[in-house]
């Protein structure tokens, strides 16, 4: 009886992801508009000197025209070279940039976020990372979807770069992340976006003031603006699946592991019950998961299990490769054999450790329970 309801939740497991790769298939695609927008590209940043040089080149070579698009970068307290890196692009630069400072009561991505909008002089702000690159057609493809008129925000897919094979395990593992987040929305039940690859309405932005009342929480800006665009208008989000940025891995797995924590800070703050409720099930599942298998083993009834271990399997691996394939990555059986070995237990400590001791970020220290003042 125990076995047969670990089978069952495994199974259900394995369907639902089936059928979110068969959502992924079918995601609908805009990838061209009949009148062009125009757009602020904004990249809020702090000490990013290293990332800089490579931010703007990216930028340089985007294909669109010179006069609807511009770039704001907001600084947000560097205390780097930040200043002559951006200098050196300024006459040879073909787009129009401009560089704000934070003031001193100012701090944080959010508030970064906000000024920038508030200096656009476009319809569509376009955000993302300093340390992020992106294909020729970016903006084009961004904003295409804003062609209907009911479109309020489009998120787009993120991937890692990939130098090494750790970082390789860490793009597999962030896959089912932007495939999760894709289907949600296709879902009309949107629970995630990124913003290294966020566009909005300028207008809708400053009418719904979606930081208002969370400007202390210092992380969320992509989830709060989504939630608060998703309460007024829910058919009003697009996921744009082929336009693809990429941005940095984490260096190493103490990166990777300070990255995951305050991400699951983030989700924890921004959440409320409901939509917690997938991220519940998901935690609760490896949990089940787990116990399962150490069940199994324990009444030498493995063999009994195997076969819906094996469907999971199967089933994680199909979801992964399509999302991998259509960010034009390939999918590495080394790397998601090393997530099979761990990636459950993963899941539950993350999980928990979202709820205690405190993280940093950005040379800024931050209690998980804490809302530091701007």
């Amino acid at each position: 009886m125990i076995l047969a309801f670990f089978s069952i939740i495994i199974l259900l497991y394995s369907l639902c992801l089936l059928y979110a790769s068969k959502s992924w298939r079918k995601l609908p695609q805009l990838n061209e508009s009949g009148e062009l927008k125009t757009v602020s590209i904004l990249i809020p940043f702090r000490n990013e000197a290293e990332n800089l040089n490579n931010l703007l080149k990216s930028i340089s070579v985007l294909e669109y025209p010179v006069n609807l698009l511009e770039v704001i970068l907001v600084n947000d307290h560097s205390n780097d070279g930040f200043k002559e890196i951006i200098q050196s692009f300024e006459n040879r630069f073909p787009f129009k940039i401009t560089v704000i400072s934070l003031s001193i009561q100012l701090k944080g991505k959010k508030s970064a976020i906000s000024v920038g909008v508030k200096h656009s002089s476009s319809e569509i702000i376009l955000t993302s990372d300093a340390d992020c690159s992106f294909p020729k057609d970016w903006v084009q493809k961004m904003q295409a979807p804003f062609e209907i008129s009911h479109i309020e925000l489009v998120s787009g897919s993120v991937v890692f770069k990939e130098n090494n094979l750790m970082s390789r395990i860490f793009q597999m593992e962030f896959a089912p992340l932007i495939g999760v987040g894709a289907v949600s929305i296709d879902l009309g039940n949107p629970t995630m976006a990124n913003g290294a690859n966020l566009a909005f309405r300028k207008s809708t932005f400053e009418k719904l003031k979606p930081y208002a009342d969370n400007l202390s929480i210092p992380s969320g800006d992509d989830i709060f603006l989504l939630q608060k665009i998703k309460s007024q208008y829910l058919d009003g989000i697009f996921f744009q699946k082929e336009a693809v940025v990429e941005t940095q891995a984490p260096k190493d797995f103490i990166s990777f592991f300070r990255q995951r924590k305050r991400w699951a800070a983030k989700w924890s703050a921004t959440s409320s019950l409901v939509d917690s409720l997938p991220a519940l099930a998901v935690w609760a599942f490896h949990l089940i998961y787990i116990t399962a298998i150490v069940y199994s083993i324990i009444t030498t009834q493995f063999l009994i299990l195997l076969p819906v271990v094996i469907l999971k399997i199967i089933s994680e691996g199909i979801f992964i490769s399509l999302i991998l394939k259509s960010q034009a990555k390939g999918f590495k059986l080394s790397s998601f054999a090393f997530l099979q070995l761990f990636y459950s237990l993963y899941v539950l400590v993350f999980g928990l450790l979202a709820n205690f001791g405190s993280y940093s970020w950005k040379e800024r220290k931050y209690n998980n329970n804490e809302q530091s003042g701007n």
